[in-house]
């Protein structure tokens, strides 16, 4: 079996695969540009980046699509609330430090009244 290109674009390729013994198809995604989020992200990162007038939200990462993939595979939805807090887990790991673009600590909530 080999792949065969169906789409390429400047975001992605996306790949193509029949297996005749299985009858199955596999579509198979490789995203570009990925290291142009990442060095966008240690370019500005700083404790204040993203942070709201009334700091009740703020924009902490940028995640490429390629990451999120390897998340979903991992048991990790960044799109569903109910992983709210492993999604912080691994933002506040010094592996996905990158993918941040301020330096808070996303794991230690406080509320303040």
């Amino acid at each position: 079996m080999s792949w065969r290109i169906l789409e390429d674009a400047p975001e992605k390729t996306e790949y193509f695969q029949y297996d005749d013994a299985t009858e199955t198809s596999v579509v198979k995604t490789v995203w570009k540009n990925t290291e142009g989020i990442l060095d966008a992200n240690k370019a500005i990162q700083s404790n204040d980046i993203g942070r709201g007038d009334n700091n009740e939200m703020h924009h902490v990462a940028r995640i490429p699509p390629s990451v999120i993939i390897k998340w979903m595979e991992e048991g990790i939805n960044i799109y569903n609330k109910d992983h709210g807090a492993a999604v912080m887990r691994k933002l506040d790991d010094p592996e996905y430090r990158h993918l941040r673009v301020n330096t808070l600590t996303l794991g230690k909530r406080t509320r303040h009244i």
